[in-house]
Parts: C-alpha cells; structure tokens; sequence
C-alpha cells in the first residue's frame, strides 16, 4: 500500500471520540504501509498523531466562515493533486464542506464518519448539517446514529455502515497495572482500601451521561 495516500480532515486534534479515531486510523494506515495525511489545525493530540505516523497540513479548517470554506476547498484539491490523495475522510461539518467540494473537484471518493446527533432546527442549519450524508459512503457510529441519519437523509441503504467506536483494551487490562501505581493512584484520589470506584471513561460532557452514572450510583447505595 506504499502508493496510497489517505486524507482525514478534523478541525482540531483535541481529546474526544473524532480526534483519537483520527490518530487511530492513522496508526492502522501506517501500519499497512499507506501514507496518512490529516488536514487540522494542530491540537494537543498533534504529536500523538506524528508518532502514529502521520503528517499534519495544518489548515484552518474549524472556522465556519463560508470564504474560508471554500479557500479551504481550494488548497485540499490542490493537495489532493500535489500528493495524490486517493481518498478524502471528513469528521466534522465545517471541513466536510471543503473536502466535499475538493473531492467533487479532483474526482475522489469522499467519506464522512457521523460521531453525533447533530441538532438543526432552521432549514439553513439541516442543510449545513446535510454535508455528513453526502459521502460516497457514511459511517455511523452507533445504530442509533444511522437511524437518525436515515430518518433526516435520502442515504442509500448501502452506502450507510455502522461501525462502532473501538477502544485499546489493553489499557484497560489490571495486569499491565502495578500495584505501585494502583496504591498511589488510590491515596490521590482517597480510595480506602476495598472500596469501590466506578470509572466512566467518556469525555467530561452533558450529553455523555455522567449525571446519569452518578445518579445509578447513588441508587445502588441506597
């Protein structure tokens, strides 16, 4: 796969489920031998994603600005022929936009990844929104996100994939844990000794249901 270049657009390497699956990605195109290309504009995920092997083109891709919107589409078809992009991956609306006007422009495939249940009311924010279901094809990252994609877009059946977001199980795993680190994480956080922690590993978010976690827990005590 050394001739393939693969093209992913984020708006910012931040901590969230997009940004780590853009590293992720990278990682696994590197690894079959692809080159991994990430327009962005930097983030404190920036230096995880070079040593998973990718190259930033940094872009000032999260703006919404509809004249930076379309310089953008211009310097991504341009890159796209520079270095012979063969594919154009986007994760957020803002620089969907451009990689869809650039991928229309250079005739490439465009794919986009639906991470959330993006909210339009008005007319001109259901079309803003509709960018993410313009992919050749469109993942979803949950069933209930490809409904919602169903219900709101005339997506082809065929051309919607669920694919659920991953997670490095060994990171998780208790035997790659010392029981130094256990012991001085529990006198940080003030854990007696066999008591229970629950851990919900999910950005600190509204809508990721820590209040929910919180409340079962104060169930299960009573």
């Amino acid at each position: 796969m050394s001739d393939v270049t693969i093209l992913q657009v984020v708006p910012r390497l931040e901590t969230g489920g997009s940004e780590q699956s853009t590293v992720e990605i990278t990682e696994a195109l590197t690894q079959a031998g692809a080159k991994a290309l990430v327009a962005t504009e930097g983030g404190r995920l920036a230096t995880a994603l070079e040593t998973a092997g990718g190259e930033i083109i940094e872009l000032p891709v999260a703006s919404k600005n509809p004249v930076t919107i379309f310089a953008n589409a211009r310097r991504l078809a341009k890159l796209v022929e520079e270095r012979n992009v063969m594919l154009l991956h986007a994760r957020s609306r803002a620089p969907a936009w451009s990689a869809y006007l650039a991928a229309r422009r250079t005739h490439r495939p465009f794919v986009t990844t639906y991470h959330g249940a993006y909210s339009g009311r008005s007319r001109l924010k259901k079309l803003y929104n509709s960018v993410m279901a313009r992919g050749d094809r469109v993942i979803a990252n949950s069933r209930f996100t490809a409904g919602l994609v169903r219900s709101r877009y005339p997506v082809p059946p065929e051309h919607l994939q669920v694919i659920h977001r991953g997670f490095d199980v060994s990171a998780f795993d208790p035997v790659t844990i010392s029981p130094e680190r256990i012991a001085r994480l529990r006198e940080a956080w003030g854990i007696a000794p066999g008591q229970r922690v629950v851990l919900q590993a999910a950005r600190l978010t509204r809508w990721k249901g820590h209040l929910h976690t919180i409340e079962a827990a104060g169930l299960l005590k009573a």
